[in-house]
């Protein structure tokens, strides 16, 4: 299947209010297209999506949060899997668009085109919803499923290589995507993130 296209289904799918991390490169580009929100964390630096995604999830419990990851991007930190699986959040998703190649760096295929299978890794890790999907139909049912239902959940999407060019869409780097969603956090939630710094003359 397209990643653009499971993208597009979790899109009509995702309520309002929900948290989105996504990890630097296509995925962000892609996302932000199809669900431009102040909801949306993006371009997460590498190895570091599921980490962050575990951060704002114990600290907003009541709110749904949805990592959108990449294989190259997770197996940079495989043991991110199990820290988030030993916190056990009731409020997460991790989707891994596993295309079986470090596409933002060239296209080099990762070991998920081989014998490494992520949802395994993650069971073993202690997530216990762990699945793979390589249907788009297969991907709409999971992904409804996660987010209706407590847990943790993981769900390893296996997509075609390749992204979608000439997206109309605004780009952005990652400072500027911190200090956004910060500032939709401290309006939608109440609470102070961002402080002013002092400097001592």
């Amino acid at each position: 299947m397209k990643r653009y296209e499971a993208l597009q289904l979790l899109a009509a799918s995702i309520a309002e209010d929900t948290i989105v991390v996504a990890n630097v490169g296509p995925i962000s580009r892609e996302w932000n297209a199809l669900r431009p929100s102040e909801a949306n964390l993006l371009q997460v630096n590498l190895g570091l999506c599921s980490a962050v995604g575990l951060g704002i999830a114990k600290s907003l419990p009541h709110r749904k949060i949805v990592l959108l990851d990449g294989d190259g991007n997770l197996l940079m930190n495989l043991a991110s899997l199990a820290d988030a699986a030993n916190q056990l959040p009731l409020n997460l998703v991790h989707i891994v668009l596993d295309n079986g190649a470090y596409e933002g760096g060239g296209g080099l295929p990762s070991v998920t085109s081989k014998r490494t299978d992520l949802a395994l890794v993650a069971l073993g890790a202690g997530i216990e919803h762990s699945r793979t999907v390589d249907a788009l139909e297969d991907f709409d049912v999971a992904t409804r499923e996660a987010q209706g239902s407590p847990g943790h959940w993981f769900i390893a999407a296996k997509v075609d290589t390749g992204s979608v060019p000439d997206l109309p869409t605004q780009t952005m780097d990652g400072p500027e995507a911190k200090y956004r969603f910060a500032r939709y956090i401290e309006s939608s939630e109440g609470i102070q993130v961002l402080r002013p710094r002092y400097t001592h003359i």
